[in-house]
């Protein structure tokens, strides 16, 4: 077992041992298990996107919505970075044992906390009008709860990551989710699906998930014990007060404001309002399922390349998978951008035709995120907190103000957009201060700032030329309904990835990988092999 890292040594970047090997999988192995879990559970994520708004109706699914939002927003204040730093350490050290018993101290107080504050806006007179206006304030305690589970679920994934045991974490995760979705499913087809058993079937499945997470890493932790002495818990506080006090105000300002964008729209616009954005934003989010496989894997990489102070391996991480997972995000986005109303049809039904504006203009976040998710690795795997810090404070600080500015009525100075502006405010703040972060990256490692941006602009352009292509080809054959849909993403999955022969750089490619990897589907055919090629 490594020990426990010194009051001297706290917050100090530790060394990687020489002759160190990863027991893991292979990163390429690990990023296919994850996508391939992200992809299977896409059904459940699609179902419950069909299944909540036609089910809740947008008042009860901007609720639903809004109490989930709410609570994210205290846990992920009341984390401050520590789950982070847990994952980053934990990368580094994957016998420390200690560490994770310190975190378990931890993730007790939050649930607490969460609790607590549920409690507060249940019973103090008048908490719950001013903090969830219009909402039932019965509605905290669930969500609070939710909120927690979600965001322990999100620490236990992210230690068997940590560990190298993302194979075996993913499949349990995959099976769970697939069940989730059949009974979902039969629920609403039965006729029972309603706010409490809504609240109950995702507390089975993140309880499950974790459980079956522990049960893979039973094998990692010979001899656990949650004992701690209290020289172990002053060089653990230590640690993790040095890497997560630069993020205490981030922490703090992502709460008010991001939380307080939401009651913004909650506020001047009421429920239906929030649950178009919230249809918009999780249509959003689907596109971006893609490619979040990728960033804890990325995260881990980049702390032990870090470790062992090699710059040189961090930058060609960042070159290879930054251009990627825009382009993967892109591929999706983009298609939902031009077919954005024969989306909100399918999932939310003719009640939600106003969330379609909100639905394009959200599409196009995923993108930018992707970009934003792999630069921010750089600074947690660094342990750079401050630059990120100071970076999306002032994203905050933009954000609220655009947030007042679109949202508002005009006799206080506002345009009164609802939410299809706190879509616009969303991604024109994401992209300005995602791109602000990667010219900070260029101090850590040498990137090219320039070329990075221009493939933000020109690839979604010729990505949307695909997507209204395969419109009109549906158009001329006289296609309507799914028929019309299949067609269109056929031919525009044709045309991106004839694009992207053609110009590779469109996939942050260059020619000899799109060589590489012609060779290796032709290999996998039947008849051919490498000396052939």
């Amino acid at each position: 077992m490594q020990a426990v890292p010194s009051e001297q040594d706290a917050g100090q970047e530790p060394q990687a041992p020489q002759g160190h090997k990863d027991p893991g999988d292979s990163l390429k192995k690990r990023f296919i298990v994850k996508l391939g879990s992200n992809i299977a559970s896409i059904p459940l994520y699609l179902a419950m996107e069909a299944i909540l708004p036609r089910a809740l109706g947008p008042e009860g699914y901007g609720n639903f919505s809004f109490v989930t939002a709410f609570f994210q927003q205290v846990t992920g204040f009341l984390d401050m970075g520590s789950s982070t730093c847990f994952y980053t350490v934990q990368s580094r050290r994957q016998d420390d044992f200690g560490l994770v018993a310190f975190y378990s101290r931890i993730c007790l107080l939050i649930l607490l906390l969460c609790l607590l504050l549920a409690l507060a806006i249940l019973y103090l007179p008048g908490a719950g009008a001013m903090l969830m206006p219009g909402v039932p304030a019965y509605l905290a305690l669930w969500g609070a709860f939710l909120a927690f589970l979600y965001w322990y679920f999100r620490v236990a994934r992210g230690m068997t990551d940590a560990l190298g045991l993302t194979t075996s974490s993913e499949l349990i995760r995959t099976v769970l989710n697939l069940v989730a979705m059949a009974l979902l499913v039969g629920l609403y087809c039965a006729g029972l699906l309603d706010m409490t058993l809504l609240f109950c079937h995702q507390y089975t499945l993140y309880i499950l998930s974790c459980l079956g997470f522990f049960w893979c890493l039973r094998r990692a932790w010979p001899g656990f014990s949650f004992r701690l002495s209290k020289e172990q818990s002053r060089a653990y506080g230590k640690e993790f007060s040095a890497y997560c006090f630069p993020l205490f105000t981030l922490a703090l300002f992502s709460v008010l404001f991001l939380a307080g964008e939401r009651w913004l729209l909650q506020y001047f616009d009421g429920s239906t309002a929030q649950g178009f954005f919230s249809l918009s934003q999780k249509i959003g989010m689907a596109c971006f399922m893609f490619t979040i496989a990728m960033t804890p894997l990325i995260m881990r990489e980049f702390s032990l390349a870090h470790a062992q102070k090699d710059v040189k391996r961090m930058a060609a991480l960042f070159d290879k998978h930054g251009p990627m997972l825009y382009t993967v995000a892109a591929y999706f986005s983009c298609f939902a951008v031009v077919e954005a109303e024969a989306v909100v049809r399918i999932l939310g039904g003719e009640k939600f035709a106003e969330a379609v504006l909100p639905v394009q203009i959200m599409a196009f976040y995923p993108m930018h995120q992707s970009y934003g998710q792999v630069t921010a690795s750089i600074f947690y795997a660094t342990g750079d907190t401050k630059a990120l810090r100071n970076n999306s404070v002032a994203a905050l600080f933009v954000g609220i103000i655009a947030a007042w500015f679109m949202l508002a009525p005009a006799s206080m100075l506002g345009l009164n957009l609802g939410a299809v502006g706190l879509a616009i405010k969303t991604v024109g703040v994401q992209f300005l201060f995602v791109n602000i972060l990667l010219m900070l990256a260029r101090k850590v490692m040498p990137l090219n700032f320039w070329g990075n941006l221009a493939h933000q602009l020109f690839c979604p352009l010729v990505f949307i030329a695909g997507a209204l292509l395969g419109g009109l080809i549906a158009q001329a054959l006289g296609l309507a309904g799914f028929p019309r849909l299949f067609a269109v993403a056929a031919s525009y999955s044709l045309f991106c990835a004839l694009s992207i022969l053609a110009v590779p750089w469109l996939a942050g490619l260059a020619r000899a990988d799109v060589r590489y990897i012609g060779m290796k589907l032709l290999a996998a055919v039947p008849g051919f092999s490498a000396k052939k090629l």
